[in-house]
């Protein structure tokens, strides 16, 4: 079970609550958002799923505008009970490359606010309108594009389900994603990330995986939180994978 330790109601450093001059949060950071849900799996039920996702960050700004150039470092899946496993392959991650998004410090009676309006990130397929379309739901579909280069229709997942059925799944996926957080100090930012995430098989190595699964967002919203940090220029992926723990608070997982 994941516990985060990062304290949404930090005081804010002194002397930032009364200035009109917004904190300088240019440079790089790391970023992690963890996104909790309970989902619905055939012929295993109900199972606790809570989504962990890593990037680098690179914040240009001007004046309370931020601009923010993320590449992603890991996507982690855990279960409860671990029946099912999904992992994110190297290859996967590789293949996303967001569009560079915006955000804005909003000055308050406590401090400053970081916000970021939704934006939406649609994976293995080409969408004209990528918020309202419906996602592709058959391989066939021209909209579908092999993301990761593997030779398989969009994005490949590997997945094992209850330790008996293995093998690929080929899916497309749309995030949609909107982050309100507080500057706890000039180098951390801790909030809430407001989510939904949809996801479709189109097809797999072995037929039992090509079933749907439903799930439901965890109605604790306290459970749903980013946290950035101030890093400097050497940090890599790798140095974000084994901080982990420390990067999220001092529980950590």
């Amino acid at each position: 079970m994941l516990t985060v330790g990062v304290l949404l109601s930090a005081p804010v450093t002194a002397g930032e609550e009364s200035s009109p001059v917004p904190p300088d949060l240019s440079g790089r950071w790391a970023m992690v958002e963890v996104m909790p849900a309970m989902a619905v799996f055939p012929f295993v039920g109900d199972v606790a799923l809570t989504t962990i996702v890593t990037a680098l960050v690179d914040v240009e700004q001007a004046g309370t505008t931020l601009l923010l150039r993320d590449v992603y470092c890991f996507i982690d899946v855990q279960m409860n009970p671990p029946v099912v496993e999904s992992r994110v392959p190297e290859r996967f991650m590789q293949s996303l490359r967001p569009a560079p998004r915006t955000a804005e410090l909003e000055p308050t009676g406590d401090g400053w606010r970081f916000v970021q309006p939704p934006r939406v990130e649609v994976r293995g397929a080409n969408l004209v309108d990528p918020e309202g379309d419906s996602l592709p739901t058959d391989a066939l579909d021209s909209r579908v594009v092999d993301q990761d280069g593997d030779g398989h229709p969009g994005l490949t997942i590997p997945v094992i389900v209850a330790g008996v059925v293995a093998g690929d799944t080929y899916v497309v996926q749309r995030l949609r994603t909107a982050l309100s957080g507080r500057i706890v100090d000039p180098d951390t930012i801790v909030g809430s990330i407001d989510w939904v995430s949809e996801q479709n098989v189109l097809a797999a190595s072995d037929a039992p995986l090509t079933l749907s699964y439903t799930y439901r967002l965890h109605p604790d919203a306290a459970r749903h939180v980013f946290v950035m940090r101030r890093v400097d220029l050497n940090w890599t992926c790798q140095t974000t994978r084994e901080r982990l723990p420390s990067l999220l608070g001092p529980t950590g997982l």
